[in-house]
C-alpha cells in the first residue's frame, strides 16, 4: 500500500455508514490526501486550537514543529500511517499541544494530544499548564496514544487487530481501529456509527483522510 497518497483533497463532508468496508461506502486508502497537504491543510486550524478549545496560548511554531516530529517518529516506530495518526490528532484536540486532560463518567483520565487511555503526557493537567510545552512531552502525547500505556493499547494494536481479520481492507481496519479507540467495541451489527460512542468519530477520520478539514459536518448520527 502507497503511503504517498492522492494530491489534494476536498474540504467537504461526506457522512458515513456501515462497517468500514470499500462495498458500503467509505474510502478506499488510495483516496487518501498525502500527509504534506493534509498537514498544510490543518495549519490554520492547528495554530488556533489551543485558545479556541481550552483558553490557553495557542501552539509555538516550534511546539507545532515538535508535533510534525512526533508524529514521523511514532509513525515509523508502529508503522501506523502517519497520515492516520495526523487525522486522529486533529479529531481528538485539533493539534493543541495544551489540551486539557478529559475524564470519562468512570473517572478514567484521558490526556494529550490523542487523549490517551491513562496517559502520563500532558502540558494541561489538573490545573497545571506548561508553556512551552517540552518536546519530549508532545513525543509522549504520541505515543501513548498510538502505542498504547501501561494501562491499556493505542491505535497500533486496534490496527493491527482489526488487519488480522480475514477480508478487512487496509483503511478499513484504520477506521474500525478509531471506532475501538473511541468506544472500546464495535456494536455488534459491524455498523461503526451504532451503539455506544461518539458515532461520527470513524466517520470523521475518513473525510479527515480525504481533505476535510474546517467547513460544516454534515455528520447526524449523534443528533438526537
Amino acid at each position: 500500500m502507497s503511503l504517498t497518497g492522492a494530491t489534494g483533497g476536498a474540504n467537504n463532508y461526506v457522512q458515513y455508514t456501515g462497517n468500514g468496508s470499500i462495498a458500503s461506502g467509505w474510502p478506499s486508502a488510495l483516496t487518501w490526501v498525502s500527509f504534506n497537504d493534509m498537514w498544510v491543510a490543518n495549519q490554520h486550524t492547528i495554530s488556533r486550537s489551543c485558545d479556541i478549545l481550552y483558553n490557553e496560548a495557542n501552539n509555538s511554531d516550534q511546539e507545532t514543529q515538535d508535533l510534525y516530529d512526533a508524529i514521523k517518529q511514532i509513525a515509523h516506530q508502529t508503522r501506523v500511517d502517519h497520515r492516520f495518526i495526523l487525522a486522529a490528532v486533529i479529531q481528538e484536540t485539533k493539534g493543541c499541544v495544551r489540551a486539557e486532560t478529559s475524564v470519562s463518567p468512570d473517572g478514567i483520565r484521558n490526556p494529550g494530544l490523542l487523549q490517551s487511555f491513562k496517559g502520563t503526557y500532558s502540558c494541561n493537567d489538573n490545573g497545571k499548564v506548561q508553556t512551552p510545552c517540552p518536546k519530549d512531552t508532545i513525543l509522549g502525547m504520541i505515543s501513548d496514544g498510538v502505542a498504547g500505556t501501561d494501562a491499556g493499547h493505542g491505535f497500533a494494536a486496534d490496527i493491527n487487530a482489526q488487519a488480522d481479520v480475514a477480508g478487512i481492507e487496509y483503511a478499513e481496519a484504520y477506521y474500525r481501529a478509531a471506532r475501538l479507540y473511541n468506544s472500546g467495541a464495535i456494536d455488534p451489527s459491524g455498523d461503526l456509527g451504532k451503539g455506544s460512542a461518539t458515532h461520527c468519530y470513524s466517520s470523521d477520520i475518513a473525510n479527515r483522510l480525504v481533505g476535510w478539514t474546517d467547513s460544516e459536518s454534515k455528520c447526524t448520527l449523534d443528533d438526537d
